[in-house]
């Protein structure tokens, strides 16, 4: 379970460092212990401008700044008390995030400053590590998107662990770290009818790292394992890993989209092709989101296939 909302209970002795080590790969799918997680943002970890650092999206963009993250959580905490329609427990969220300062840390996961904090820790912990273990490379970059269940309205993080962990054992992938992704996607394809379009739903997805020999070998397999649908094209997608850590970034991101199927044309074809578009979340998917990440808990969104997470003195 998360610690409580705002809990900065100095019991636990802080790590002075954490770091992936190499486990036995035929062991399940392990989560992060959140209380090492908690110790170092507690600590300050991530919150500032001091490495790591990456250009993410296509026009190639720094990482937000801590200026911007307070403002988005500004922005956050307003709308929560706005349409929390007397929830105490989105006014008890909201009034954590906007209490979240360098004295007072309120780690909760969906908080935009706690949740940058968190990519910039493990960015850096992954990139030692990377750098630590050169010969278990090359890597390469793994997606994999479940097709939601018909007419799921909820997607939870703890579901989603419970289907993608034993898939990717099933397949054969005996090490890999991975981070969740969350979407709500929708068809806006207004060209063709109702009929034809899917129905919009929440999307849990994963996303992550794992030898490259590996990863050749399995996709094949979870090709077999996950079909393609209508609201899923490419349900497995794998690309090289450059060392760019900006693909380590994205498996743990702190922002999420609404993503619209749309039909767009394009030069020297004849017809619309599809494509996607990424949309600010609306407010009632954005709280459903909130209270998602809120039962997942900060280690909730990272997946270790053959490897631990531990405290370094």
């Amino acid at each position: 379970m998360p610690p409580p909302i705002g809990h900065n209970s100095r019991r636990t002795p802080a790590p002075s460092r954490l770091g992936l080590v190499c486990d036995d790969p035929l062991l399940p799918a392990k989560r992060v212990a959140a209380r090492l997680l908690c110790a170092m943002l507690r600590r300050g970890h991530g919150y500032g401008v001091k490495g790591p650092t990456w250009r993410q999206g296509p026009q190639q963009r720094p990482p937000t700044r801590p200026r911007d993250v307070k403002a988005a959580a500004r922005k956050l905490v307003k709308r929560l008390r706005k349409h929390a329609a007397g929830d105490p427990e989105l006014l008890r969220i909201a009034t954590a995030l906007s209490r979240c300062n360098r004295r007072h840390r309120c780690l909760h996961p969906a908080c935009p400053q706690c949740g940058r904090a968190l990519q910039r820790l493990l960015v850096r912990i992954i990139a030692r590590f990377l750098k630590a273990h050169a010969n278990l490379g090359p890597w390469r970059v793994l997606s994999l998107i479940l097709s939601a269940r018909p007419g799921a309205t909820e997607n939870e993080f703890a579901e989603a662990w419970d289907h993608y962990a034993p898939l990717l054992q099933e397949a054969g992938l005996t090490r890999g770290v991975f981070g969740f992704d969350w979407s709500f996607n929708e068809d806006d394809r207004r060209s063709i009818a109702d009929a034809e379009r899917f129905e919009p739903h929440p999307c849990v997805h994963l996303y992550g790292l794992a030898p490259a020999a590996e990863v050749k070998a399995v996709v094949p397999r979870l090709k077999r394992l996950v079909p393609a649908t209508d609201a899923v094209r490419r349900p497995v997608r794998s690309t090289f890993f450059n060392g760019d850590l900006a693909a380590v970034a994205y498996s743990f991101k702190p922002d999420f989209v609404r993503r619209q199927t749309i039909l767009q044309d394009k030069v020297g074809r004849a017809n619309p092709v599809r494509n996607t578009r990424d949309r600010p979340l609306t407010v009632e998917q954005q709280i459903r989101l909130v209270q998602a990440l809120g039962r997942a808990g900060l280690n909730g969104r990272i997946m270790l296939l053959g490897l631990s997470m531990e405290a370094i003195a």
